[in-house]
């Protein structure tokens, strides 16, 4: 079976209740959702879903709840709440998270979806700029 779109997956969700936030997956770029109470990138979860599907283990097609493992696995920032954050420290996140994406790349055979990531890279090179010009 052919995987599904990352539109299709979202549109999907969205008809099912699921609520589109502001946030990103730092694993694919797309949109996190909330969904039953949760808050996770759908397509992340959907990806994770076709995998094991195609492997043969047992498990919900579509629709499901979160796969803990197919959460972002990308380098993250400590947490901003507590205020501990220096310029250094959010520009190294800042850059772990673009070599990872960097590398990515490299691996992305979908045209569309490597498109995606460098803009993401993109955006995160100019964050970078702006930062260190503050």
């Amino acid at each position: 079976m052919k995987p599904k779109k990352e539109d299709e997956i979202m549109a999907e969700y969205l008809l099912k209740g699921g609520k589109m936030l502001e946030k990103t997956c730092r694993q694919c770029g797309c949109p996190q959702f909330e969904f039953k109470g949760k808050t996770f990138c759908v397509v992340c979860a959907e990806r994770e879903q076709e995998k094991k599907a195609g492997s043969g283990a047992s498990g919900k097609k579509s629709g499901g709840a979160p796969v803990s493992s197919a959460l972002p696995v990308a380098p993250s920032l400590p947490d901003a709440a507590t205020g501990t954050l220096t310029e250094k420290e959010i520009c190294a996140g800042i850059s772990a998270i673009i070599l990872d994406l960097c590398r990515r790349i490299g691996e992305e055979e979908d045209p569309d979806r490597c498109l995606a990531l460098m803009d993401a890279v993109k955006i995160g090179a100019e964050a970078l700029q702006i930062l260190r010009q503050l």
